[in-house]
């Protein structure tokens, strides 16, 4: 009983989704959130409000914000399109946001006419933070004094510049840190990724280009500047002093705006593996005033989350001092990228791209010590993905001589491994970011003044809501003590024990009708056997 409870805890600890309902159309919310009318294809006009799409629409007109009206429109991953002339016109002011996880949402017009626009603003405001937006021209500011803001999203233009200002007034502004892509297909004589009035670039991870010989910017302000990002074509003429226009040997983006300070230098990367797995970065600081200043701001592709990383340490190699940040990341997201950058609130460095499974292959092609070891963890991943997802791979299946040991016939006896089997206990394994052992207690054998601890570490003692259990506390494990027998000690006294393999122990041997977490725990094993025997990693 003890054992199938464990399991059915750990599939509620490991499992982790998000159900959406399905609505047809596009919603709009009321101010109390709970009434909303919904906007059917034929809809035209919309007033002030906030609008979600729940799924994709097509509209038989266009979308028109009238003057003095504010609307937000949350894409949420789905797409709104038109082939009319526009399938948004703006006279008042639109915020343009997606929140979904992947950034799917966007804003299409599907005309292929020269005269056709994704977002048509005449004398208004547009503050786009996410999403796309795609058309013939993707964003044009007509007349009046247009303002667009962007911190977020792509604009593309099919056939023509991606944001083309035909106004004689007006100014785009392209701030914050989120990636944002302008992209102009178009390859015929006057196509830019931007033509506009008054411009001002302090995105770091701005990327702006276009097909045509024309330049990927073009601004007709003298006011105009550009302090960060990447570009197609030369943008030096709209570089203020104290900024730098460098070409590099990006064949998709070579100009990069940079300012002239001398900003800490990646001298490299490698695995960590203490209890959790991810990428640390590491960056010579050694004529760096204020080191403690910068954090390294990363983000995981296909998902929402940020992590803001301080320096988790320093050392000093032939003189130079490097520091230490961390990205971590759960198993199934191995093969993700992880794009981060070095920032101290003013000056960031270059976007750098990296991956748990780049490090991991990297060691295999050439052999490293830990070439084995990354074997193994790439393994645990992709069972990880597959009991998530249900789709079983295996992604190092035949490479460098590597035999998946899961698939084979499974001989290994872990019966050491049961673990103390305590009175009001139940015990788990989460894998998320970190490999964890959880301990859950009942009223009877905890209270809220006993203390926990492990090794000396006193345990965070989490109160639970539940009709079995009271509280629950819980450790990190690293790979090279899975196959270790922890002791949790409760007020100085012996109070359970368990460890990575008494959980692997018990899903394997309880014959469990779940293959995905059974192939995911023999994984795990082999992960362990692994770490154990790679000596130069302590």
């Amino acid at each position: 009983m003890l054992r199938r409870f464990v399991c059915i805890l750990t599939a509620i600890a490991m499992i982790f989704c998000l159900s959406l309902s399905n609505f047809a159309g596009l919603t709009v919310f009321a101010d109390d959130e709970e009434a909303y009318s919904e906007i059917t294809s034929s809809s035209n006009v919309l007033t002030s409000g906030t609008y979600k799409l729940t799924s994709d629409v097509t509209l038989s007109k266009y979308l028109q914000i009238e003057s003095g009206v504010e609307v937000t429109l949350d894409l949420n991953g789905h797409k709104v399109s038109g082939s009319d002339k526009y399938v948004i016109r703006i006279y008042g002011t639109l915020n343009l946001i997606d929140s979904s996880a992947d950034g799917s949402g966007s804003v299409v017009n599907s005309s292929t006419s020269s005269g056709t626009y994704g977002i048509y603003i005449y004398g208004g405001t547009l503050n786009m933070h996410g999403g796309t937006v795609s058309g013939v021209y993707g964003i044009y500011p007509y007349s009046g004094e247009c303002t667009i803001s962007i911190t977020g999203g792509t604009v593309e233009g099919t056939r023509n510049s991606a944001i083309y200002y035909k106004s004689s007034s007006g100014s785009l502004i392209i701030s914050g840190t989120d990636r944002v892509e302008i992209v102009s297909k178009g390859t015929s004589t006057g196509m830019y990724g931007i033509y506009c009035v008054t411009l001002s670039i302090t995105n770091p991870n701005a990327y702006v280009s276009a097909n045509s010989s024309n330049g990927s910017v073009k601004a007709t302000s003298s006011k105009s500047t550009i302090t960060a990002g990447h570009y197609s074509t030369t943008v030096k003429n709209y570089v203020p002093d104290g900024y730098t226009c460098s070409e590099t040997d990006d064949a998709d983006y070579p100009y990069v705006v940079t300012a002239d300070v001398e900003l800490p230098a990646l001298y490299g990367e490698t695995l960590t593996l203490d209890g959790s797995v991810g990428v640390t970065y590491y960056f010579n600081m050694t004529d760096q005033t204020d080191p403690d200043a910068y954090t390294l701001v990363a983000s995981i592709d296909g998902t929402d989350e940020i992590q803001t990383v301080s320096a988790s340490g320093s050392m000093t190699v032939d003189n130079a001092v490097y520091y230490r940040y961390t990205v971590y990341v759960n198993p199934t997201q191995f093969s993700s990228t992880i794009s981060a950058y070095l920032t101290d609130g003013t000056n960031s460095t270059a976007t750098y791209d990296y991956s748990v499974a780049t490090y991991c292959k990297k060691a295999i092609e050439r052999g490293w010590d830990e070439s084995e070891l990354c074997k193994a963890l790439l393994n645990y991943g992709d069972y990880a993905t597959a009991y998530y997802s249900g789709i079983s791979t295996c992604s190092l299946d035949g490479v460098d001589g590597w035999t998946d040991p899961v698939a084979g016939e499974w001989t290994a006896d872990l019966s050491k491994y049961s673990g103390t089997e305590t009175e009001g206990t139940a015990k788990a394994l989460l894998l998320g970011d970190s490999v964890v052992i959880r301990v859950y207690m009942t009223s009877d054998v905890a209270s809220e003044s006993d203390v926990f601890t492990v090794g000396g570490t006193v345990l965070e003692k989490h109160a639970l809501e539940n009709e079995s259990y009271a509280y629950y506390v819980e450790f990190k494990v690293s790979a090279k003590n899975m196959s270790k027998t922890f002791t949790v000690m409760k007020n100085g006294e012996e109070f359970t024990s368990y460890s990575v393999l008494s959980y692997v122990n018990n899903v394997i041997s309880a014959d469990s009708s779940d293959p995905a977490l059974s192939n995911l725990c023999k994984a795990i094993y082999y992960y362990s056997v692994a770490a154990d025997d790679y000596t130069g990693w302590q």
